[in-house]
């Protein structure tokens, strides 16, 4: 999977914006900023889309090749060889 990075970066970005989406409906429900419910419903969602930013750079590094020591072991191509069966004419 060529674009594992894409679809990390969209990940990170769909938690972003859950968490803004989370905050708008806790200030509209509690009337307010509620520190109490900031910490326990949005700040893991920015803990969760940080560590995702974390593991997209390793992971567009490794397929920028910045990182050899993660590239994953491809095996060797398979020799196709012909058929050696002989054609049958009719």
């Amino acid at each position: 999977m060529a674009d594992e990075h894409k679809t990390v970066l969209l990940s990170i970005l769909a938690t972003i914006v859950a968490a803004c989406l989370l905050f708008v409906t806790t200030v509209a429900i509690a009337g307010g900023v509620s520190v109490a419910l900031f910490k326990s419903y949005v700040l893991p969602l920015f803990m969760s889309a940080f560590t995702l930013a974390i593991f997209w750079v390793f992971l567009f590094a490794r397929n920028k090749g910045k990182l050899p020591m993660l590239l994953a072991e491809t095996a060797p191509p398979k020799d196709e060889k012909a058929s050696t069966a002989p054609e049958s004419t009719a």
